[in-house]
């Protein structure tokens, strides 16, 4: 039987401490027995003794060069946690460091700095584009209602489509971004610009509400696969998260009942309904696009074609 572990991830001074400290206050987690608290840097909040005794926690901070097995076993034969919180430290490579088998891993949440978020994309970025796929939920503190703020939550979607996201302003107070959209929703036919692809596709995931059973058209390239179901292909763009070796596919199912003679990876413009689908063993619908038509369109250069975080 294993212990859960909560894995909190951020740079310094993210408000990763205070994060941990808001939430075990406020019970966000519920009601827990014993915490151990393993942090792995000294930022500018502290885990004080009236806190730490109001939570039955103790908080121990460990120097890289100590994060051993040998210690961090006796770590847990000393405290004997039923609960373990891991405050990480970005710079030492999580991915690289030992941890237990034991270590039952429930949630791992990222915690960004609003005000700080475009500089260490740009600075850190692998870092940043590792720590945001591992996450479940990332917290943007100190945000605020503006543009650049639902461009963090865009560029974080990007690279982790999954992640459930939570913007807190200043005062820690939760912060509703309603960004209108680049194209119009309610017209017959959507039609969707090829510089805002991504954010159609974001908002499908998001917003079953504004598109089911709504037309739209837009172009992408065309990916064929013998590992999808018959006469159904991809109709997406290819994103570059971190650098020229993290390309990934973003696009939805299109599923077609016409003829067509599409090549492989070829630029179309696409013309679908929209539907949602729960497949199987999925957690969530699936977005299907019903194919009304597909048009071959000239290709792109990649400067063009590449949707590229920034």
């Amino acid at each position: 039987m294993g212990i859960p572990v909560v894995m909190v991830r951020g740079v310094l001074e993210s408000g990763k401490t205070y994060f941990i400290k808001d939430a075990l206050l406020r019970g966000d987690f519920g009601k827990l027995p014993k915490l151990l608290i393993i942090s792995q840097e000294e930022g500018v909040e502290e885990y004080d003794d009236e806190f730490l005794k109001k939570v039955n926690a103790s908080a121990v901070c460990v120097e890289k060069e100590n994060w051993k097995p040998e210690y961090i076993h006796e770590l847990v034969r000393t405290y004997k946690p039923h609960v373990i919180f891991v405050e990480c430290n970005e710079m030492w490579g999580q991915k690289d460091l030992y941890y237990p088998e034991y270590f039952d891993v429930e949630q791992v949440m990222g915690i960004i700095d609003g005000e700080t978020f475009s500089y260490y994309l740009n600075a850190l970025r692998q870092t940043f584009v590792d720590m945001l796929k591992e996450c479940e939920v990332v917290i943007i503190n100190r945000a605020s209602p503006t543009a650049e703020t639902s461009q963090m939550k865009k560029n974080v979607k990007l690279i982790n489509n999954k992640v459930s996201i939570l913007a807190l302003d200043h005062n820690g107070n939760k912060l509703s971004l309603e960004s209108d959209l680049p194209y119009d929703v309610n017209a017959p036919v959507i039609s969707v610009s090829l510089q805002h692809f991504g954010d159609f596709y974001l908002d499908t995931l998001e917003n079953k509400e504004r598109y089911n059973g709504k037309a739209v058209e837009f172009e992408c390239q065309a990916f064929f696969s013998r590992k999808l179901p018959p006469k159904t292909f991809v109709a997406g763009r290819l994103a570059m998260t971190c650098c020229a070796d993290d390309i990934e596919l973003l696009g939805h199912l299109a599923s077609y009942s016409q003829k067509i003679s599409i090549l492989n990876e070829s630029w179309v413009k696409v013309k679908a309904v929209i539907h949602y689908t729960k497949f199987r063993g999925a957690p969530n619908e699936q977005v299907i696009l019903d194919v009304i038509s597909v048009t071959p369109t000239p290709a792109k250069s990649q400067e063009e074609g590449l949707l590229i975080l920034k």
